[in-house]
């Protein structure tokens, strides 16, 4: 009994740990209902190529008498097509779970696009026959699936290796491996309904338009022999698009809650979601207790009434001001259908003030402007029946069509060429108000709060992180000038992209990072560690900032520098 009392805390703790299923799928269709519409979009902007492709190559491949000549090179495009894919997916991935945490869109430099293309490349290549494979052996697919997975969620080419994604995605696919077959289970279900659904709305669709607005189709046509392998692609090829967001979601999702159990990331999240909560509860509670608070001062002080309640008051109303009153109300524009036919035409005499007249001068130069262009138009078509033989109104055969057709075609083409001339006023007014509105964004820059914990050293480069130090010292504001010239450091390296910049992050994450990243640098680490164990004891510990402590670390930020130039 003492074992099992022992023992039974860590099986609740491994318990609220893990998920159900069902309550993941929940969460997962949640969030994708209330993520903006670019996040879905960078997930069909990557697959809907590549379904398409796909279905191209499937049906000219199985038609075309001449696929041999073409088939690799067919081949290599659809491959092309796969790699942009999956590429896209990674990003789907990394927007959706930093939509759920509130965090910023991340920023894709020309090497972590690299990286990404990369691990997508050379990992989910081996899938089209290691699924397969796996699929057939039945035990392990389960795990395999989720690998595949969780390298889309994990492989976003944020400064990690193929092997480090690798070994973090297969370690996420062994966690509950209970709630991942279920998962399975509930998605094979699931996509076998859409599948059904869709292929039977795509089969009886001509078949209600041919049965109840007599339109015949090819498919009408063809009767059962549309049943072909080629419809059979384009419905799994749909079915894939409508299931495969959800499943995209709910194992990045599991990779969250994965790394979660050693980063405390969920519980951070939970704690923003709480704060925002609180936050409106209290607003709703202090709107509450105003309208109670005044909804009886306004009810005492109502005009007419006596305090008791028991009539109106003893007030009298000159008659001049009663009498001006009700000629004020009944010359209103509601009471105007109550007055005399003969009063209203009588206001309707009144001369036009100056801005009626000025807008009436202004539509009579429009509607002469038009008659002139009406008439030059009307001149040139007929120099143009006048200029060609046949085209003579008063004759009669071919050469009247041809005309008309030269007619209608020279307007088409001043349509086209005013709709030309419209789209390119509109895209240099465009072009002009976003260079006025980043001329003004960049007059007025953002001056960073030292003093604040939350300010990250990307908010600006690192220069001028240098120059704001600088001006601090000048101003014998020590400490604040040591923070500055820590964040300078770190905005150098992360330009250099040796650490990456977020706010969970300690000074001895950034530390471990750019141990692993800049390990062909020597000494690069030591002396940053110096620094950083100035900065803490100064920053956080009673250690008073010094001129000799900056110029030691202002030296040892040149040393840094000249090891990442070189």
């Amino acid at each position: 009994m003492a074992n099992r009392m022992v023992g039974e805390p860590v099986n609740r703790k491994k318990r609220q740990k893990e998920r159900g299923a069902i309550e993941i799928i929940e969460q997962a269709i949640h969030l994708l209902r209330l993520s903006p519409f670019s996040i879905l979009f960078s997930y069909y902007i990557g697959s809907l190529p590549f379904v398409l492709g796909l279905l191209y190559f499937w049906a000219d491949m199985s038609r075309n008498a001449f696929a041999k000549e073409y088939c690799a090179v067919a081949s290599l495009g659809l491959a092309m097509l796969f790699v942009w894919m999956k590429c896209w997916h990674g990003i789907f991935a990394r927007n959706i779970i930093a939509h759920m945490a509130g965090e910023p869109k991340s920023r894709w430099s020309l090497g972590r696009i690299g990286r990404l293309t990369a691990t997508q490349t050379i990992i989910q290549a081996s899938g089209l026959f290691v699924l397969p494979l796996a699929l057939v052996m039945a035990i392990p697919f389960a795990w395999t699936y989720a690998l595949y997975q969780n390298v889309s969620a994990q492989g976003d080419g944020d400064g990690h290796g193929i092997n480090t994604v690798f070994k973090r995605s297969w370690h996420q696919a062994k966690l509950w491996p209970g709630q991942n077959h279920i998962l399975l289970l509930i998605f094979f279900i699931f996509g076998v309904f859409v599948f059904l659904n869709l292929a039977i709305g795509i089969f009886l669709v001509p078949q209600m338009l041919k049965k109840f607005m007599g339109i015949e189709t090819v498919f009408t046509l063809s009767g059962w022999s549309m049943l072909n392998t080629t419809f059979l692609t384009a419905t799994f090829g749909m079915a894939y698009l409508c299931m495969d967001p959800l499943v995209k979601t709910v194992y990045a999702l599991r990779c969250f809650y994965g790394a979660s159990l050693k980063t405390g990331r969920d519980l951070e999240t939970e704690l923003k979601a709480l704060t925002l909560h609180k936050t409106m509860f209290g607003a709703m509670i202090i709107l509450i207790l105003c309208a109670a608070t005044f909804s009886p001062l306004i009810a005492g002080e109502r005009p007419g009434i006596s305090s008791t309640g028991y009539g109106l008051k003893n007030t009298s109303v000159p008659p001049d001001a009663l009498s001006g009153s009700i000629d004020e109300v009944m010359s209103r524009r509601e009471f105007a259908w109550r007055m005399p036919r003969e009063k209203i035409d009588q206001e309707s005499s009144v001369q036009p003030g100056p801005i009626a007249t000025l807008m009436k001068w202004i539509a009579g130069g429009a509607k002469t402007c038009f008659k002139a262009i009406a008439r030059w138009l009307g001149k040139i078509m007929d120099w143009l029946e006048k200029l060609f033989p046949g085209t003579d109104k008063s004759r009669e055969g071919p050469g009247k069509g041809w005309a008309t057709s030269v007619r209608g075609l020279l307007w088409v083409l001043l349509v086209v060429l005013l709709s030309v001339l419209g789209v390119f006023l509109w895209r240099t007014l465009k072009r002009r108000r976003e260079l006025q509105s980043a001329t003004t964004s960049e007059a007025i820059p953002a001056v960073p709060d030292l003093t604040d914990d939350h300010v990250k050293a990307d908010e600006l480069p690192a220069d001028q992180w240098r120059v704001m130090a600088k001006e601090l010292m000048d101003r014998g504001e020590f400490r604040l000038a040591l923070r500055a010239l820590y964040l300078s450091i770190l905005s150098h390296l992360a330009e250099n992209e040796m650490i990456t910049i977020a706010k969970y992050k300690s000074n001895r994450d950034y530390k471990r990072e750019l141990g692993r990243r800049g390990h062909e640098r020597e000494g690069i680490l030591a002396v940053f560690s110096e620094n950083v164990n100035v900065f803490d004891r100064s920053w956080y510990g009673m250690h008073k900032v010094t001129n000799e402590d900056l110029e030691v670390f202002s030296g040892n930020q040149e040393r840094i520098m000249e090891l990442m130039a070189s």
